[in-house]
């Protein structure tokens, strides 16, 4: 009977599906500790990031512990991300991993304001159309 009812969500997170919201964010970069390189970050989320290196030799499950800069200032200092994927355009995505509550919450913050202020924008936008 309930048969014609029977529907699926599909798996979370799986492939093609983001995990969370992403944005980009201007005058965001990383740091690395190990190199001192810096890289503007493509787009952030709460779960990761994104950077491009042209001609780059990163390897996918690597772990990263970077700084994480906000208009050339320290923001969040000491993160960690594993390498997910490295592509050949010379992308590369992280997944943030083992950071203290502090770090997350910062992060985390950090995305919301993101959000909340695209939302403003957009109720902004659609008032001064109608």
């Amino acid at each position: 009977m309930f048969d014609e009812y029977d529907f699926s969500l599909g798996e979370i997170g799986g492939t093609g599906q983001r995990k969370a919201f992403r944005t980009r964010i201007p005058g965001l970069e990383i740091s690395l500790k190990a190199t001192g390189e810096s890289f503007v970050v493509l787009d952030l989320s709460a779960t990761g990031l994104a950077f491009r290196k042209p001609r780059n030799d990163f390897r996918k499950d690597t772990r990263l512990e970077f700084d994480l800069l906000l208009n050339k200032k320290l923001f969040i200092p000491g993160l960690k991300a594993d390498i997910m994927r490295v592509c050949a355009d010379g992308l590369v995505g992280l997944g943030f991993a083992d950071n203290d509550r502090r770090q997350e919450a910062r992060l985390d913050k950090l995305v919301l304001e993101v959000q909340k202020r695209m939302i403003a924008l957009r109720k902004k936008a659609g008032k001064q159309g109608t």
